[in-house]
């Protein structure tokens, strides 16, 4: 008695043909190449929602052209560049008139075949994130808006404590 395989690992190669566009226009987190010149070289189709343009409009211009040149981001690439390693940033805030303000994790990694070029890998933080940083805002808001208030009562009645 001769045994078949469950699975079977042959696949029709035609079918299942991907090249690196396709599996990089299907992911949802944005992608962009910089060069050492802070020139977008390639994006994704998540990237292109996120600067609000499309890539023909995007691709060989600065970065800075849809990003504020103070922002975080530009640290994050130049310590890349320095390190030559890949390096997270957690918990920033990007925001511009033209694209809005986005929550995003950023990984920025060095392309060892490309010198100078970096990797962005953008991912935005969930709705429960943004409400959770919403509420411990207001949480705090308040702890101030109590202490004032008791502030402005003691200034105001100073001896009635002492009776």
């Amino acid at each position: 008695m001769t045994l078949k395989p469950a699975i079977t690992w042959s696949v029709p190669s035609e079918k299942y043909d991907l090249d690196g566009e396709l599996i990089l226009h299907g992911l949802s987190s944005t992608i962009l190449a910089i060069n050492a010149d802070h020139s977008i070289i390639k994006l994704n189709a998540a990237a292109e929602q996120f600067l609000s343009s499309s890539a023909i409009n995007i691709v060989g211009r600065p970065l800075s052209d849809f990003i504020p040149p103070d922002s975080p981001l530009f640290v994050l690439i130049e310590q890349v560049r320095l390190e030559n390693q890949a390096v997270s940033e957690y918990d920033l805030t990007i925001e511009t008139p033209r694209i809005g303000r986005h929550f995003v994790n950023v990984h920025a990694a060095p392309i060892a075949e490309r010198p100078g070029v970096v990797i962005l890998s953008i991912h935005s933080r969930s709705i429960a994130e943004k409400i959770d940083r919403q509420l411990s805002y207001r949480g705090a808001a308040r702890s101030v808006t109590a202490m004032a208030s008791m502030w402005a009562h003691e200034i105001m009645n100073p001896l009635s404590g002492i009776r």
